[in-house]
């Protein structure tokens, strides 16, 4: 490199496996691109450590020369920055706390009401309606054998119970008709219990095993009133804006993280290369990811607006794509087979 007296200032910020410190040097896929880019361009250069957030502000006003953090392009970012040709194809991915996703007792029971299919709820309907039914013709069959309460009210609910054990075929015995047009009730009750008990069992089973096997939240269409937390300033907000996600905003995908293990959010969305990296290198083995690659994007090397370097930087990566150096630096960070290639 040529010993120039202004060194660029590389603006960028935490994004595993992109860019990590470690004590106190940078490594990951866009610093050692960098690199390659800033030898071939013969430029020095300088990192200064910030907030994403703070990166395409700083650029937009002249106060760093290059942002790199997985700066995704976008029409609204181009308006204020320039970028390179696309550096990495990538998208969003979900992660979710493996127990979490798990539905618990209490909120199978409320998931089968308010969420559980149309016919769970309608056979439920109609069992309270034939304890209704049947427990009213029941009481007035067996209003003058003593059977029950001669009075309508408690005698009605002791009839009610009658019924209802009757079409469970539980059967506690504590009442028995004693007229012939009591005891064919309660063979119609039975035989109509089976029916709708026997249906019913079939229609939560079939959902409780859906919901076992699928989790709570499968893809982006799930994420509507969760809680999900995302890097302020990505373009994930848009996203989860537009999925109906309650939005937690953090200032860096650690705290996502964190935030998750202690189950004060239901997801994180964030870009698939970090998310791939902590998932991979979770030792709690807690985290995991649900769902396909959405919202597939590509990053780019971000600059200030008309910058002079643009043109040799976007030279530098068609030589590294074409020399197959771009293929080897790929191949170190992400693997021979990426869940982000299209």
């Amino acid at each position: 490199m040529e010993n120039n007296t202004t060194k660029l200032k590389v603006a960028i910020a935490d994004f595993y496996p992109l860019i990590m410190e470690e004590n106190g040097e940078y490594k990951g896929f866009e610093i050692d691109l960098w690199k390659a880019i800033a030898k071939e361009i013969r430029e020095d250069f300088e990192y200064e450590k910030h907030n994403f957030k703070e990166i395409i502000p700083l650029l937009s006003e002249k106060k760093a020369d290059i942002g790199l953090a997985g700066i995704t392009i976008t029409e609204k970012r181009e308006k204020v920055v320039d970028f390179s040709h696309p550096t990495l194809d990538s998208g969003l991915l979900i992660t979710v706390n493996k127990d979490r996703n798990k539905p618990k007792f209490f909120k199978t029971i409320i998931n089968i009401l308010s969420d559980g299919s149309r016919m769970i709820r309608s056979e439920l309907i109609a069992a309270v309606i034939c304890v209704i039914i049947f427990g009213n013709l029941l009481w007035f069959a067996e209003e003058n054998a003593s059977t029950f309460n001669k009075s309508y009210f408690p005698g009605i609910f002791e009839s009610f119970w009658l019924i209802f054990s009757s079409m469970s075929t539980a059967g506690f015995g504590d009442y028995v008709p004693h007229t012939w047009l009591g005891r064919i009730v309660i063979a119609v009750t039975i035989i109509v219990g089976f029916a709708i008990f026997g249906l019913l069992i079939a229609q939560v089973t079939s959902f409780m095993t859906v919901k076992r096997f699928k989790g709570v939240i499968n893809n982006s269409r799930d994420l509507v009133n969760k809680k999900v937390a995302t890097v302020e300033g990505s373009t994930s907000e848009n996203i989860l804006r537009k999925a109906g996600a309650k939005i937690i905003e953090v200032s860096d995908i650690d705290l996502a993280y964190q935030k998750l293990k202690k189950e004060e959010i239901d997801a994180i969305v964030f870009d698939a290369p970090a998310v791939i990296y902590y998932e991979q290198n979770d030792k709690d083995d807690q985290m995991e990811i649900v769902g396909e690659l959405f919202d597939k994007q590509k990053y780019g090397i971000a600059m200030q607006q008309g910058s002079p370097l643009r043109e040799k930087i976007n030279q530098a990566i068609l030589g590294l794509k074409e020399s197959g150096d771009y293929d080897l630096l790929y191949r170190k960070w992400f693997g021979e087979d990426s869940i982000m290639e299209s």
